[in-house]
């Protein structure tokens, strides 16, 4: 057996404060920039398209309000609300779900059984998968104010206003893309359109009229997401693609690429530029990418 020599009490003790000293700087240092934003005042909007793989996950913010459309497909959703949110804040105002597929869904389950979540917005659709039923669970063991999404429903959360622009109530489609919560959210003068994955055949569906500043393109970029038309009808400033890296679906379809290129719509990308972010004091907006 190999004999370890005792410390003197005196470098115990120096190594005892070394350690702790090492550790509340490691801490300080992942949480000041959270802290900074907490006690300056900032009274601006952000949107964080979060880079998530294939999949869509937005968190919705103004100071400590905060909306998360979507998980993403598995749990880092986690990672990158435990740097945006400050530590004590474990509060989440808004969920919501705009349609029941793993890319969207997984994520949040995870999110329903770590943060305290204050409402639910999601459609109900006829899904039959373990992670959906699993989600309903959730949200009913929560206790949270639950909201079924239909066309025409507006939401106040804080000074931000959501309006569901799709589905109307009890609508069914064969694809249950074309059953996602479309969202106008809106700060002040400045709007941005979340259309979750609905595709063409939705599309010619929908009515809007909305003129948005910032657009999430349907269905990471797929050849059957957003078209010419609606995105003329919304005309958008710039556009933001959540895909993943490498992704088996081809996404984003050079067809959509071309389709912006078109309008002159320049537009950022997840999978190229990381976690997008957009700032704005409701009426100009900006914006910052991780890489």
């Amino acid at each position: 057996m190999v004999s370890i020599p005792k410390l003197p009490a005196k470098t115990r003790d120096r190594l005892i404060l070394s350690v702790l000293s090492s550790v509340f700087i490691l801490i300080w240092w992942a949480i000041y920039p959270q802290i900074v934003r907490s006690l300056s005042g900032e009274n601006y909007f952000v949107a964080r398209f979060y880079d998530v793989g294939q999949g869509d996950a937005i968190l919705l913010q103004y100071r400590s309000t905060q909306i998360l459309v979507d998980g993403g497909p598995d749990e880092r959703i986690l990672s990158h609300l435990g740097e945006d949110l400050l530590p004590w804040d474990q509060e989440i105002e808004l969920l919501v779900l705009t349609h029941p597929q793993a890319d969207h869904l997984t994520g949040l389950l995870g999110v329903l059984e770590r943060y305290k979540v204050k409402n639910v917005l999601y459609y109900p659709s006829l899904y039959d998968t373990k992670g959906y039923q699993q989600f309903l669970d959730l949200i009913a063991k929560e206790g949270a104010l639950i909201f079924l999404a239909q066309r025409g429903q507006q939401l106040e959360v804080g000074p931000l206003l959501l309006q569901v622009v799709w589905p109307p109530a009890n609508y069914h489609a064969k694809n249950v893309n074309n059953e996602s919560v479309i969202l106008v959210a809106e700060y002040g003068e400045f709007s941005l359109f979340l259309p979750g994955d609905l595709e063409e055949d939705g599309q010619k569906k929908l009515s809007i009229n909305h003129d948005v500043d910032l657009i999430k393109m349907a269905h990471h970029g797929a050849n059957n997401g957003l078209g010419l038309p609606l995105l003329r009808a919304i005309v958008p400033d710039l556009a933001v693609i959540s895909v993943g890296k490498g992704n088996r679906f081809g996404h984003p379809h050079e067809q959509t690429l071309a389709a912006l290129r078109q309008l002159g719509v320049p537009y950022l990308r997840t999978d190229l530029n990381g976690t997008i972010t957009i700032g704005s004091n409701g009426k100009d907006f900006w914006y910052d990418t991780d890489r």
